[in-house]
């Protein structure tokens, strides 16, 4: 997915189709991003004067721990991007989000790599259901918080009717 510059001013105003098969190692260096499998990259490249214009289409599965179980899982990504490359960029120019700077080649790697990371989820679960409690905490309904809230410690109900005493006395 690299191509020089050269090369590419042969095709003006002409399009390049994109169709390649790549295997990136350690795609982050986040914890729960076990790896990756053969990205599927396709797409067009469309050459102007003085930009090149790629829509990229990727398609991965990433496989990740899952958020509660720490189970291995699958996470299959689709991603869509039309990426600008503009050739020796004046100082004065403010590059986009989506425009990148190129010099003598185009290289599509490091932008789909990019592209793959900016869209990794950070929390995932393959179970749908409900956590109502786990180690120290439990999920539970107002009612019973109420009813929790009116319950004295006896460790504490002593200074509990000091304070009403107190209380008493000012008025």
């Amino acid at each position: 997915m690299r191509w020089s510059l050269t090369q590419l001013n042969k095709f003006k105003q002409k399009s390049i189709a994109v169709n390649e098969k790549v295997q990136f190692g350690e795609i982050t260096d986040r914890k729960d991003v076990t790896g990756t499998e053969e990205t599927s990259v396709e797409g067009e490249i469309h050459i102007r004067n003085r930009e090149i214009l790629v829509d990229l289409m990727i398609d991965t599965v990433v496989n990740m721990l899952d958020s509660r179980t720490s189970e291995d899982i699958e996470v299959p990504l689709h991603i869509e991007s039309q990426e600008v490359f503009v050739e020796e960029p004046g100082e004065t120019d403010e590059l986009a989000e989506n425009v990148h700077p190129v010099t003598h080649t185009l290289d599509l790697e490091p932008i789909v790599r990019e592209l793959i990371v900016v869209n990794i989820p950070y929390v995932i679960t393959k179970s749908d259901e409900t956590l109502t409690g786990g180690s120290n905490w439990s999920v539970m309904k107002e009612e019973e918080l109420a009813e929790d809230a009116e319950k004295v410690d006896p460790r504490m109900a002593k200074l509990k009717s000091l304070l009403d005493d107190s209380e008493n006395k000012e008025e």
